[in-house]
């Protein structure tokens, strides 16, 4: 995951690009997918049925009842099975892993007068171009322009804002 740009006035508040918004948007999603509902309900009855299915069965299989023997190879292959089943939810039940927290939501926080001004003052010199990407959040389109005021850097021709962060930078 990438990391965010951080505020300049030292409020503490991050600037997520819309790129990981919605790749946040895709971890809710696929959280949301895999945590529907209790999914180990099936661990302790398959622990308690399968237990005493798994004897019943290895009974079967090592006593000498003369109509019995023909199926003591299925019936072990069976209980064999069943024992796999009967540890695996055994394990499930008395090891429940813990669920992952919900990942936080991400939303565009909007760029103050005090971040943009700062952030044009330690900015390379850029060309004018009628469709560019946003610094702040990655929005390409063709973002607004104005003159650039009297605090804002020299060589800038224009000032371009974003109208989904509120970020402003300048072009030559």
């Amino acid at each position: 995951m990438t990391g965010f740009a951080v505020c300049a006035d030292g409020a503490g508040r991050r600037h997520p690009t819309l790129a990981e918004v919605a790749q946040r948007q895709r971890e809710i999603r696929a959280w949301e997918a895999l945590s529907v509902g209790d999914h180990y309900r099936f661990a302790k009855p398959g622990t308690i049925i399968g237990a005493l299915l798994s004897t019943v069965l290895a009974v079967l299989v090592v006593t000498p009842i003369p109509p019995n023997w023909p199926w003591n190879i299925p019936t072990m292959i069976l209980a064999i099975f069943t024992a796999v089943a009967t540890v695996t939810c055994g394990l499930l039940w008395f090891e429940k892993p813990r669920p992952v927290p919900r990942p936080e939501p991400l939303a565009i926080v909007p760029f103050s007068r005090a971040e943009n001004l700062r952030l044009m003052q330690g900015q390379p010199m850029e060309p004018y171009r009628a469709v560019c990407a946003c610094p702040g959040c990655g929005d390409t389109s063709s973002h607004p322009i104005r003159q650039p005021g009297p605090d804002e850097p020299g060589w800038a021709m224009v000032t371009r804002r974003c109208a989904v962060c509120d970020r402003e930078w300048a072009q030559a």
